[in-house]
C-alpha cells in the first residue's frame, strides 16, 4: 500500500476513536474487522464485533474451503448485545487438520471482511511462529504486523501486553490515544476497540490465528493478581472480561488463562499466566531494587504461577512425548544482574524459589529440547537458562511491536556480568520469527528502524540456530 493511502486508511481508522467518545460510523457495521484464534487440530475459535443500536441482535457466520464461500462446511449463529459490548466470538468445531478455512460474519445483508485461518497439523515436520509483544498504541504503528503478516506463520504467539492501561508511554507519542486510563469495565473495551483500528493489526488478524496470554498491562502495571483481587478486584475483573471479549482465546473456568497446545509429536507449546495467581510484589518499583527487598527474593514457596499452575507445569514437561518443549512466558525468565543483584523483581528474577523448582526439574528428569519464549522487557535476547552450571533450556524473548525500551546504563559491563546472556538489542522493536523442525530451530530477529512511521523498514538484527539435542 502506497504511503498516501495508508496515511488515509489510518486517518479513517482514527475517525473510529469518536465511537471511543460515544458517537457511531455510519456505514461499517464490522470496523474492527475479524480475527481468529486457539486453532487445535479440529477447531478454531472465530471473532469480530458489530455496531448496533440495538439492545441484542443475532449474527450469522459462515465458514468454507474457497473464499468465494461455494464450498461452504460450517455456518450458524451468535447472538451478542450491549452487554457484551457486541462482540462476537464461536468456537468452531469438527474441522480437519491442516486446512486453510475462510469465514465471515454477517447480518441484515452487511458483511465483515473475510477471514483466512488454519488448524494445527495432527503431525507436522515443521511449523512457523511469529512472536510478538508489548504493543502501546500511543508508542508508536504496528507496522511490525504487516510483515509477520507477509511471513505466514502458521500463528501468531502474543506473550502479553497486548493493550496498555495508560496512555502516553514517557515522551513518545506517535498518535493520541483518547481513551485515557483504563479503569473500569467501559473503558477496558474503549482501549481494546483503539487498539484494533491499526490497520496492519486488523490484516494480521484477519489472515493468521493468534494465540496469547496476557501479562500486566491488559490491568495494571506491575500489578500482582492476589494482591489486586483484594485492593481491587472491580478493576481486575472488568480488564479480565474486556479481554476474554475482545481476544480470540478459548475460555475456561474462573479467567483461567493457562493452557497447551499440542502440533504432533514435533512441538507442545505451554502458556502461562505469570500475572492472575503471583504474590504481591517485595518492592514497588520492582527495579533496583533495596537490600531488603532482595532478602525476601528466595523465601521458599514464593510464587508467580501459583501452586495449582506450577505442577501443571511441571507433570506437563515430564509428560509430553513432543520433541521440542515451548514454554511461554509473560516474563523474562533469565538472570538479569548488577553485581550479583537482580535488576527487575518484576520478572522471574523477584520469584528464585519457584524459578529454581522449574529449571530443577527439567534438569532431573532429563528433559531435552525445552525453549521459553518470553516478552515484557521491550528488548530483544536470546541467552541460556542455567541450574547448577549446566544449561537446561533456552530463552528467546522478543521486543515489543511498539513499546519503547530504557536505556540500559553501561550495558557492556552489564552482559559481562551476565555471560548467559548470548544477544540482546534495545534499539529496535519488532518480533521474532521462528522456524522449527525435528533438525532444529531457526530465530530471526526482526526490528524496525523506527515504530514513528507506517512506513518503517525491517531489518534482520540477528540470527540463531538452536540444533535438536538427541
Amino acid at each position: 500500500m502506497s504511503l498516501s493511502l495508508r496515511v488515509a486508511a489510518i486517518g479513517l481508522f482514527f475517525s473510529f476513536s469518536l465511537y471511543l467518545l460515544g458517537e457511531k460510523v455510519e456505514g461499517n457495521f464490522f470496523p474492527y474487522g475479524v480475527a481468529s484464534g486457539d486453532p487445535t487440530s479440529n477447531s478454531v475459535i472465530i471473532w469480530s464485533r458489530i455496531e448496533s443500536a440495538l439492545p441484542s441482535l443475532n449474527v450469522n457466520y459462515e465458514m468454507a474451503l474457497d473464499p468465494s464461500f461455494k464450498q461452504m462446511i460450517k455456518k450458524g449463529t451468535v447472538n451478542t448485545s450491549l452487554e457484551r459490548d457486541y462482540t462476537l466470538k464461536t468456537d468452531v468445531q469438527g474441522l480437519e487438520p491442516a486446512t486453510i478455512y475462510y469465514y465471515r460474519w454477517s447480518w441484515n445483508g452487511h458483511y465483515s471482511p473475510t477471514g483466512r485461518t488454519k488448524t494445527l497439523p495432527l503431525q507436522a515436520k515443521s511449523i512457523r511462529i511469529a512472536l510478538a509483544s508489548c504493543q502501546h498504541y500511543g508508542a508508536g504503528f504496528y507496522t511490525a504486523y504487516r510483515y509477520i503478516a507477509q511471513d505466514n506463520p502458521d500463528f501468531i504467539l502474543h506473550v502479553g501486553d497486548w493493550i496498555y492501561e495508560f496512555p502516553v508511554y514517557a515522551t513518545t507519542c506517535a498518535r493520541p490515544d483518547p481513551v485515557g486510563i483504563a479503569v473500569d469495565l467501559n473503558s477496558y473495551r474503549a482501549k481494546h476497540r483503539l487498539y484494533r483500528t491499526d490497520p496492519d493489526l486488523q490484516e494480521a488478524l484477519r489472515n493468521i490465528p493468534l494465540i496469547a496470554i496476557w501479562d500486566d498491562h491488559e490491568v495494571q502495571n506491575d500489578y500482582a493478581g492476589t494482591a489486586l483481587y483484594f485492593y481491587n478486584r472491580e478493576r481486575m475483573r472488568a480488564a479480565y472480561t474486556a479481554y476474554f471479549e475482545y481476544l480470540p482465546v478459548r475460555e475456561q473456568k474462573e479467567w483461567k488463562l493457562y493452557r497447551s497446545f499440542k502440533i504432533g509429536n514435533l512441538l507442545e507449546l505451554f502458556l502461562t499466566d505469570g500475572r492472575q495467581y503471583r504474590e504481591e510484589d517485595i518492592g514497588h518499583p520492582a527495579t533496583h531494587p533495596s537490600l531488603e527487598d532482595l532478602l525476601q527474593v528466595s523465601a521458599p514457596g514464593r510464587s508467580m504461577l501459583g501452586a495449582e499452575q506450577r505442577n501443571w507445569l511441571l507433570h506437563s514437561l515430564k509428560s509430553t512425548q513432543s520433541l521440542w518443549k515451548f514454554v511461554a512466558s509473560g516474563d523474562m525468565m533469565m538472570e538479569i544482574k548488577r553485581d550479583g543483584k537482580p535488576l527487575n523483581l518484576d520478572q522471574w528474577d523477584g520469584f528464585e524459589w519457584e524459578r529454581k523448582q522449574i529449571l530443577s526439574s527439567i534438569q532431573q528428569n532429563k528433559i531435552k529440547n525445552v525453549v521459553v519464549l518470553s516478552g515484557d522487557s521491550h528488548i530483544f535476547s536470546f541467552g541460556k537458562l542455567i541450574i547448577d552450571g549446566e544449561q537446561v533450556a533456552t530463552e528467546i524473548g522478543t521486543a515489543g511491536i511498539s513499546s519503547p525500551a530504557g536505556k540500559i546504563a553501561d550495558k557492556e559491563e552489564l552482559l559481562k556480568q551476565n555471560p548467559h546472556v548470548i544477544f540482546t538489542d534495545t534499539d529496535h522493536r519488532g518480533y521474532v520469527l521462528l522456524d522449527i523442525s525435528s533438525e532444529g530451530i531457526d530465530v530471526c530477529f526482526y526490528g524496525l528502524d523506527t515504530v514513528l512511521n507506517p512506513e518503517a523498514q525491517r531489518i534482520l538484527l540477528k540470527k540463531f540456530h538452536i540444533p535438536v539435542s538427541p
